[in-house]
């Protein structure tokens, strides 16, 4: 890539996430960020913004955009009730350099019970599905709720996060998906004050409905990288593969791809 399609590539980047109100899609739920050890209201919030390069092969899949956050509204001790509001822009280079073709909603509400450094969360997880510059006459969405079990624990300079979840649908439009049964983990190593090692894994499966004509659908991914910090967030640098389900809207295809990119988030 030469530097000005570098250059443009960042531009346009930027401000397809900054524009954003709120890949194939993120179906997966993601936990929310580490309790801040308060009580109180909004005794959390954690932005990020992420861009990536996708290795596909595909006109429809060159990058991968995030824009988004989760917080804490209240923390009652034993627990905390929680959202997190995600964007995902996909862009392409079938009718430009740079061809936003998908926008995809994710919106996670939970409320939990803690005992020590286990927790426990009811969670409704919503995904919308939406297109750019390309008619889409019906919705493709639907609804999930179910339970999350997640433990953080540190041991000397290693935080390790594991997570597990099992959701049910409760409402849908267009895809086959009955429920997903999922988990996933972190490690976060400190190398110094300013530079953490990190690692993070996530594997899932959805059951389709028995009238559907394909089987569960497996995927899962996993990046490595580093985390920069500075004096009021970081930006991590990671590599990884992704095998995703349904990476197209309307194709019902599981895509593999490896990526590279970066993440800015502030302080959790």
């Amino acid at each position: 890539m030469t530097p000005r399609r570098l250059v443009g590539a960042t531009v346009v980047l930027a401000a397809a996430c900054a524009l954003a109100p709120a890949a194939g899609a993120q179906t997966t739920s993601r936990p929310p960020g580490a309790s801040s050890g308060e009580t109180g209201f909004l005794t959390r919030y954690r932005f990020h913004l992420d861009a990536t390069r996708l290795g596909a092969n595909d006109p429809r899949f060159v990058w991968d955009a995030d824009f988004g956050g989760d917080l804490d509204f209240v923390d009652y001790g034993k627990g905390r009730i929680s959202a997190l509001v995600n964007f995902e822009t996909i862009l392409g280079d079938q009718y430009r350099s740079f061809d936003p073709n998908q926008g995809n909603y994710t919106l996670d509400l939970s409320a939990s019970l803690r005992q020590d450094a286990n927790e426990v969360a009811l969670v409704f997880h919503h995904v919308s599905r939406h297109l750019s510059d390309r008619p889409k006459p019906f919705p493709i969405d639907w609804n999930m709720a179910g339970v999350r079990f997640m433990r953080r624990s540190t041991h000397g300079r290693l935080e390790v996060t594991i997570e597990g979840r099992a959701l049910g649908t409760i409402r849908r439009s267009y895809v086959d998906y009955t429920a997903e049964v999922g988990g996933g983990g972190d490690l976060n190593a400190a190398l110094s004050a300013h530079v953490t090692a990190i690692v993070h894994g996530d594997v899932y499966g959805i059951l389709v409905e028995k009238t559907s004509t394909r089987k569960t659908q497996n995927g899962g991914s996993v990046e490595a990288g580093v985390r920069l910090r500075g004096a009021k967030g970081a930006v991590d640098l990671v590599v990884g593969y992704e095998r995703r389900v349904d990476a197209g809207p309307f194709d019902f295809l599981t895509r593999r791809w490896f990526f590279g990119g970066f993440r800015l988030v502030s302080a959790s």
